[in-house]
């Protein structure tokens, strides 16, 4: 089921939701810039559903390094786990990366409801 922004689903406040917005980027300073606006993203969707929200990709890339395959696989890994339990994927950002597919279709094969965020976040600053 996908649903948008402006038809808000029944919410429990326990409920936790996974933000899916794009990481990964050829410059480091943009892939940083990412991690931040996935918390900024994580906290939009907290107040606009009054929710739980999750984004590993938000402090994984401190630990592990995206451009090392073997930590990439883990970080994937450890945030489809994370989505098992959680209530619903909001997507986030202006484009889908090759990892948020991932996830998107990890999602769909798990019959976990799909909520597309339609705020794009283009200048910290504007935050």
């Amino acid at each position: 089921m996908i649903t948008n922004v402006g038809n808000p689903p029944e919410i429990d406040k326990r409920d936790l939701y996974y933000i899916c917005s794009p990481l990964r980027d050829e410059k480091r300073y943009n892939q940083l810039i990412n991690m931040d606006k996935a918390k900024i993203y994580a906290d939009l969707v907290a107040k606009e559903y009054d929710c739980r929200t999750i984004a590993p990709h938000s402090f994984l890339p401190k630990y592990l390094i995206d451009d090392i395959p073997e930590e990439r696989n883990i970080a994937l890994k450890f945030g489809l786990e994370i989505l098992t339990v959680c209530k619903k994927m909001v997507v986030c950002g202006d484009r889908i990366s090759e990892g948020m597919q991932l996830e998107i279709n990890f999602a769909k094969a798990h019959g976990i409801n799909i909520i597309y965020f339609n705020k794009v976040i283009t200048n910290l600053k504007e935050v």
